[in-house]
């Protein structure tokens, strides 16, 4: 059976002599491994379609749960999120969250919106922190894992000092924080608030400084790394 559908390729890793095997994530598909036959070859002319970050129409073959690639309109390279190492791991932790984070075969076409929304805020040259802070705290909302802020996950009284509960995987107050919870500034939850819900074309409106952005993010690195597995791109955009 053939298939046509918008994907972006996450990765893709080497296969028998001359193929690889490319993760994406597609629209009507969700998360799906595709087997690109031939196409490491040097004469290959879909060798495109296997580049991280490539958006594209993919027509594929299907045989059950197992895909292979026919051909590929490409609608968008993103070439230009390789040339800048901070936009670079920017981008690396939107598809981080899409290849770890989602399950294989499940369709959520609003994550995908919103993961092509934030790699096209990067190209347009919006700050990389700002970029990977706002698609993080949508992409834990929309699988169901979002961060409260306003209200302490356990007895759910507003709290004067805000700690994050690793385990509870929320902000809890003074009174109901164990010796494991993380302080969390006033600075950090007023950042986190501002941009959890705004549109990317609004972001380049915000002016934080560097020093509050990378306090988010540490937030948000402690919190997927202990609930789901070490966020790899996001310790090393950190590290830059």
């Amino acid at each position: 059976m053939e298939v046509t559908t918008k994907g972006i390729a996450l990765k893709a890793t080497d296969y028998k002599e001359n193929d690889k095997l490319v993760l994406l994530y597609t629209l009507e598909y969700g998360k799906i491994t595709v087997h690109a036959k031939g196409i490491r070859k040097g004469n290959a002319k879909l060798k495109f379609a296997a580049d991280q970050f490539c958006f594209g129409q993919y027509e594929l073959s299907r045989i059950e749960d197992r895909f292979t690639l026919k051909t590929c309109d490409q609608l968008e390279s993103f070439y230009s999120l390789r040339e800048d190492v901070t936009t670079y791991y920017a981008a690396c932790t939107v598809a981080e969250c899409l290849g770890n984070y989602t399950e294989e075969g499940q369709s959520e076409p609003n994550v995908f919106v919103d993961a092509l929304r934030a790699l096209s805020a990067l190209t347009d040259g919006v700050e990389p922190l700002l970029v990977s802070l706002r698609y993080i705290l949508c992409f834990l909302k929309l699988q169901g894992f979002e961060l409260q802020f306003d209200s302490c996950v356990s007895c759910e009284k507003t709290p004067e000092k805000r700690f994050l509960d690793l385990q509870r995987g929320g902000i809890v107050c003074d009174r109901c924080r164990t010796p494991d919870s993380l302080t969390v500034s006033a600075r950090t939850v007023a950042v986190c608030k501002m941009v959890q819900n705004m549109p990317y074309d609004k972001l380049k409106n915000l002016n934080f400084t560097s020093e509050a952005l990378r306090e988010a993010l540490q937030l948000c690195y402690r919190y997927v790394s202990h609930g789901f597995s070490p966020f790899k791109s996001l310790g090393e955009l950190l590290r830059l």
